[in-house]
This record gives structure tokens, C-alpha cells and sequence, in this order.
């Protein structure tokens, strides 16, 4: 067979409701030399077999041992030249490889991403979760909101392609962190000159929690996972001077009330502020209150992830892994 030029890895865990739709969609790409690698990182459902099910499809189980490890390992089985990764909870559209790949036009290009969006089949609760994403991804860079191709920081790793060449260099992904493991890869490539490039054309579709519990897990690991890396390489993300931010509004809030009690009021104009903001941004009375209170909610959990991280007290609340990276 001729050696494909793009190689697609999906690291599956327990995806057995979604894995098939996955492949299904990975099965349609418009694109003439590719190859598909799932590694299942031990599932305890019967994700693998569906997925070999898939004969036109590589499939490699593991022992339970984490999605960076799980990348690691598709991307020393990669006979591309270009590595692409989405999650076993994703549904590519038919022209993500394409566009993924039209982003490379320079050889400091090091890798590119995409757009997300809702799948059809999606919960309604999922569904709101995509839409509040995408109204707040300017402050979290999870969600990309540029509808032009651009260079960007970050890629999520659902949704993007590297030069094979580029992961080899920098050592892949840091099998110590999860999440904010593609955040640190991201870092240390563009630490060694290489640019990324974001195409809003290049999609998937990503199901969401599909409870408001779901999302406050979510983000708690999400603030939890960003402690090691402002540990390791400083504050380098917009999003990591929010807890300063936080920390300086309670810290101001505590000597206006110290000051005078009767001040209490003022510290309650963030709220309408904030519904005011989204409704101008949805111009629905209903998704204006339903996004206010999921910013709380989120504000809070992440902020919860993220000092528990820090005071050494989420290990035991939050599935992520705090050790020194052997990349750093």
C-alpha cells in the first residue's frame, strides 16, 4: 500500500455509545491518502470491539494508562506525514482532513485546527452547552470564534493536525497531564519557532455534557489542569489571570464592605451586567439568564479545579495528573 499522508488518531476510553458514529464519519472523509489509528486506552465496555468492527481501521488496546499516552502511541504507529487527532466523542465533517491540510502553506506551520459545533443527534443540554462556549470562547480559547483563517495559540485536540515531523521533535504529548495536555504541546511548539494556524473550515462535531453536573465536572478539571502549567512556564494564557483577577475583585469587595456595610449593593452590578451582556449577545431573555448562571457555575468549578490544584488538595477531587513533565 502507498504510505498515506495523513494519519487520523483517536484516543477511546468507554466511548461505546459514540464510537461508531465516529467511525462512521471517519469512514466518509473526502480525501485521498489516509489512515485511521484507534487506541483504546482500557475501555471496560466493548468500545474496542466496535471498533474493529471497522476493518478498514487500526486498532491498538492498552492498558488504562491515559489519552496522551494513548496519542503517543498512534502517533509511533503513523505512517503519515501529517498527524491528525479527534476524540471518540466526535463527528468529523466529510472535508476536515482537506481543510485541516490546506492550513500547512509554509513549512513553519507546525500544526492546524478547527472549528466545533453541535452534532444533529446532540441533547438539548449539550446543544446549550456548544452555543455558551462559543458565546464565551474568547475568554477561554477552548472555542475559537474567528470565521477567517488565522494564527492562533492553541488548538484543542479534537480537532487538529500536526507535522509528524514537529511531534517527533518536541516529544509528543506530556503523558503526565490530562487535560491541558495539547495546551502544553501547543506551548513547547511554538517555544520552538512553529506557528499555528487555526481554519474555521476544518469541523467536527463534539457532544457536550449533557448535564449542568457533567459541566461542572468538566470545567473543574479544566481548572485544575492549568496549575501545573502556570507552575512550569508561567502565566502565558489570558485565561490564567482570571484567579488574580478573582482573587483582586473579593479582595476589593471585602474593604468596600470593611469601609461601609451599606456598599453591599454594589457588588451585586456584575450580575446584571453579565445578563445584559449575553442578552445583547442572543437577544433571548431565556438563553441570557440560562448562560449567566452557567458562567457562574463554570466560574466557580474552574476556579475551584484550579485553587484546589494549587494548595495540592484536587488530586484526590479531579482526575488530572500534577507531576513534573519529563518535557519541560
Amino acid at each position: 500500500m502507498t504510505r498515506p499522508r495523513m494519519s487520523v488518531v483517536v484516543p477511546v476510553h468507554n466511548c461505546r455509545k459514540t464510537i461508531a458514529k465516529c467511525l462512521d464519519a471517519l469512514g466518509s472523509l473526502d480525501h485521498s491518502s489516509y489512515e485511521v489509528i484507534i487506541v483504546d486506552d482500557g475501555s471496560t465496555d466493548d468500545t474496542a470491539s466496535v471498533a474493529e468492527s471497522f476493518e478498514w481501521c487500526t486498532v491498538i488496546r492498552l492498558d488504562k494508562g491515559g489519552p496522551s499516552r494513548a496519542r503517543n502511541v498512534g502517533i509511533a504507529a503513523a505512517k503519515g506525514d501529517f498527524v491528525a487527532f479527534t476524540d471518540g466523542d466526535c463527528r468529523v465533517d466529510p472535508r476536515w482532513l482537506i481543510e485541516l491540510e490546506k492550513g500547512f502553506v509554509a513549512e513553519e506551520i507546525a500544526g492546524v485546527g478547527g472549528d466545533q459545533r453541535s452534532p444533529n443527534d446532540e441533547t438539548p443540554t449539550g446543544r446549550l452547552v456548544q452555543e455558551f462556549f462559543r458565546s464565551v470562547g474568547f475568554m477561554t480559547g477552548y472555542i475559537t470564534t474567528s470565521r477567517q483563517q488565522r494564527d492562533t495559540d492553541h488548538n484543542p485536540s479534537c480537532c487538529s493536525a500536526y507535522r509528524k515531523t514537529v511531534l517527533d521533535e518536541v516529544g509528543g504529548f506530556d503523558e503526565q497531564l490530562w487535560p491541558g495536555e495539547d495546551v502544553d504541546l501547543d506551548y513547547r511548539i511554538r517555544r520552538k519557532g512553529y506557528r499555528l494556524v487555526f481554519n474555521p473550515r476544518a469541523m467536527v462535531a463534539h457532544y457536550r455534557p449533557k448535564t449542568i453536573r457533567g459541566l461542572v465536572r468538566m470545567m473543574g478539571r479544566y481548572g485544575a489542569c492549568q496549575w501545573p502549567l502556570v507552575k512550569r512556564y508561567g502565566l502565558f494564557r489570558k485565561l490564567h489571570y482570571e484567579p488574580i483577577a478573582l482573587m483582586a475583585a473579593f479582595i476589593l469587595a471585602g474593604v468596600l464592605l470593611w469601609h461601609d456595610p451599606r456598599l453591599w449593593p454594589v457588588l451585586l452590578l456584575p450580575f446584571p451586567a453579565i445578563f445584559l451582556w449575553f442578552f445583547g449577545k442572543t437577544k433571548s431573555f431565556k438563553k441570557a439568564f440560562q448562560f449567566s448562571y452557567m458562567l457562574i457555575v463554570t466560574v466557580v468549578a474552574w476556579n475551584w479545579g484550579f485553587f484546589g490544584a494549587v494548595f495540592s488538595c484536587s488530586s484526590s477531587k479531579w482526575p488530572v495528573r500534577l507531576r513534573e513533565s519529563k518535557n519541560s
